[in-house]
């Protein structure tokens, strides 16, 4: 069983499961990345959610006790994750599995996924939380020269700009709009991004943003 709680200060959600089911879940993503036609910076990125979780069920994240006599205890391994990798990881997951057949058992864990996304979401606000769901049912994709490092900036963007958590989550849908390759955002970036190489004389995708202090922010 995969369940979630949404982050006290809206930074993300953090999933909470048992050791089994956390490393099905872990042998999925890298089922769905293995072959697929995803650039090797977004392969990687969507391996980072396969990364928490093996760290989760290995016990180097959070651990929480669930129950209130001796037959229901039980131990539960958990990660937070910060809203905007959290959602595009797993709409890049759905999108993968669209292009491969899939078993039973990885369709079982993308829904765990998804339905801990949208109670999670729905939960804190319908609103906001209505318009990122219909962002992820309705997500198709990134072309084949997407620009991962991207996405971090987005990340970084949601986790700096606002101090309040309604604030913060307000801002949801914003980032999500960024990241189309479409946006105004995502052109000016990659614009950027590759004039910076022709001058370094190498591919856009050998540069990286240049190194940035996170805030130290509360999930």
């Amino acid at each position: 069983m995969i369940f979630s709680e949404f982050t006290r200060q809206a930074a993300g959600i953090t999933l909470y499961c048992d050791y089994r089911d956390f490393k099905n879940l872990h042998n999925t993503v890298h089922e769905l990345c293995d072959e697929s036609p995803l650039n090797r910076q977004l392969q990687d990125f969507v391996l980072g959610l396969a990364f928490d979780v093996r760290h989760a069920y290995q016990g180097m994240r959070d651990t929480r006790t669930f129950g209130i006599d001796k037959l229901e205890k039980v131990k539960y391994y958990g990660v937070s994750i910060m809203w905007p990798v959290f959602l595009v990881q797993v709409a890049l997951l759905r999108w993968l599995a669209s292009l491969k057949t899939t078993t039973k058992e990885d369709q079982s864990n993308l829904y765990r996924l998804e339905a801990c996304a949208e109670e999670s979401l729905l939960s804190y606000d319908p609103k906001i939380g209505g318009f990122c769901i219909e962002w992820l049912k309705s997500f198709s994709g990134f072309p084949d020269r997407y620009y991962a490092e991207f996405l971090s900036d987005c990340s970084l963007l949601y986790i700096e700009q606002q101090t309040t958590r309604k604030k913060r989550f307000q801002e949801l849908p914003r980032i999500l709009k960024m990241v189309s390759p479409l946006s105004d955002e995502y052109k000016e970036f990659a614009k950027h991004l590759e004039q910076l190489a022709k001058e370094k004389g190498c591919k856009p995708e050998d540069l990286t943003s240049a190194p940035q202090k996170w805030p130290d922010y509360k999930w």
